[in-house]
């Protein structure tokens, strides 16, 4: 740059020496005058194009020194800070998802704490004991970690969905719940499933424990669907569009959780579901659901609203849905046909109301079975239903009725001194985050007792007598 200016300004001195000597000579002095300035103008914009130039190259530099650096740094890092951005949903909890929606990962974790007490009017006689032949009033009470839940679910591309979850429950080992994935086909309302899911039958066992409005299901569906383990492994076909929603899958059969692929027991025998159906060669399960109020629109799903639970906290707008359902699993010479008709109303208002028929039909070719559930062989029919009611006072306090009724046949099962089965309960909901953290106190009366334990519930073996439980409940879910 130095260089240049000196060019610039021998010039500039030649030129006025020049236009001295030829002032004297030839011109009058200020026509020299306003030659000199017009050079000197020349010249002043020279300069100031040279010294842009010199700026524009020192500022290109520096740009691509700080490309390279960030370049060298964006490599370095496992995860770019561009590429992912971790948010938080009110909705869903924690949530790491890239700017354009292609991939996300929630993380999940279901905790509830309770603490029950059951009263038993008549317990069973103990077997070997000194007052076997006895028997008498019987209070049990305590805390437990009900339930211990770890959930990862997200998205790859916007047509695969995942969902994966473990459990930790209290009185069972670390183990696989679910593990599937969902394809939908683009341009068309329906979906392929394939992986562990829970076997698409009844509306209660499908919703989200950390949805329920009592501490836990009812004991008829318990009865009927196996309980926590009601998982098949199969694939499925989804269809979801206007108001109708639907499934169709083909399985190993009824309750065939974490099962190899040939024949094996399934994980649990209740009453009224898979007793006699050991070990089920294979199954076939259909569900269909239709909104009779609540129009599908680009801002509001009815079925949003209908899979967030019983409750109608958070509800927009009224919806009512019909469902209907049946399983058919193959067992040797024997087979099993769970069936339900249900329907759910939720009103922003803060009404809400179920109500299921739930039934099992088995046909068994052989008797069989341990103690406390047995067959023998012939044809089984019991039904059962529910009906329950739900009302917010406030966007946090939420009391609740509840009543199930289930009839067992008997022959199906031991130690049933009655085969009617009924649950009454009552009880609130206090919403601290919604269903993310709330209490949950509720009284359970079975003026019949009942024919298995099922300590989950708090509830204990005493068929035919009355018992009466009350559990407390906190519940985390993030």
């Amino acid at each position: 740059m130095k260089r240049e200016f000196g060019i610039v300004a021998a010039s500039l001195a030649a030129s006025i020496g020049l236009g001295a000597s030829r002032g004297f000579a030839q011109t009058d002095q200020s026509a020299d005058i306003a030659a000199l300035k017009s050079q000197i103008n020349a010249l002043q914009q020279q300069v100031n194009q040279l010294q842009a130039q010199e700026e524009k190259t020192a500022a290109d530099n520096a740009a691509t020194t700080r490309q390279v650096i960030d370049d060298a740094a964006r490599e370095s890092q496992l995860l770019p800070p561009a590429s992912f951005l971790s948010t938080y949903d009110p909705n869903v909890g924690f949530v790491i998802r890239s700017p354009d929606g292609q991939f996300s990962f929630h993380p999940g974790a279901l905790f509830d704490f309770r603490e029950m007490t059951s009263y038993r009017e008549e317990t069973p006689h103990k077997v070997g004991a000194a007052d076997s032949n006895k028997n008498g009033e019987d209070t049990e009470s305590g805390f437990d970690v009900t339930r211990m839940r770890l959930t990862f679910d997200g998205n790859y591309g916007k047509d695969l969905k995942y969902f994966i979850q473990f459990q930790d429950d209290q009185g069972t080992t670390f183990g696989l719940y679910d593990a599937y994935a969902t394809f939908h086909i683009e341009n068309t309302p329906f979906s392929i499933r394939g992986g562990q899911f829970k076997d698409p039958v009844f509306h209660e066992r499908l919703l989200s424990e950390m949805n329920l409005l009592a501490v836990d299901r009812t004991e008829t569906e318990s009865f009927f669907g196996g309980g926590q383990t009601s998982r098949v492994q199969g694939v499925s076909l989804l269809y979801d569009q206007g108001q109708a929603r639907a499934q169709l899958a083909i399985d190993d059969g009824y309750n065939t959780i974490n099962t190899k692929f040939f024949d094996q027991s399934s994980a649990s025998a209740s009453p009224a579901g898979s007793a006699g159906l050991q070990p089920p060669d294979f199954g076939a399960a259909g569900r269909v659901e239709y909104a009779l109020i609540g129009q599908r629109d680009k801002n509001f799903n009815p079925f949003s609203e209908y899979d967030s639970g019983f409750t109608a906290l958070g509800d927009t707008r009224d919806i009512l849905v019909a469902g209907g359902a049946a399983d058919y699993t193959q067992a040797g010479a024997s087979y099993l046909l769970l069936h339900t008709i249900d329907a759910q109303y939720d009103s922003p208002t803060g009404l809400s109301l179920y109500g299921a028929y739930l039934a099992s039909y088995r046909d068994l070719d052989v008797k069989g079975g341990k103690s406390p559930v047995k067959w023998a062989p012939g044809s089984y029919y019991d039904p059962g239903f529910v009906g329950q009611v739900g009302y917010l006072l406030t966007r946090q306090i939420e009391p609740f009725a509840r009543y199930d009724y289930t009839y067992l046949q008997g022959g199906s099962t031991t130690r049933l001194n009655d085969q009617e089965i009924q649950e009454v309960a009552v009880g609130v909901n206090y919403y601290l985050y919604g269903q993310h953290a709330k209490f949950t106190v509720d009284g359970v009366w079975l003026p019949n007792g009942a024919p298995v334990d099922n300590d989950a519930f708090g509830i204990l073996q005493d068929s035919g007598h009355n018992e009466f439980v009350l559990r407390f409940q906190f519940q985390l879910a993030i």
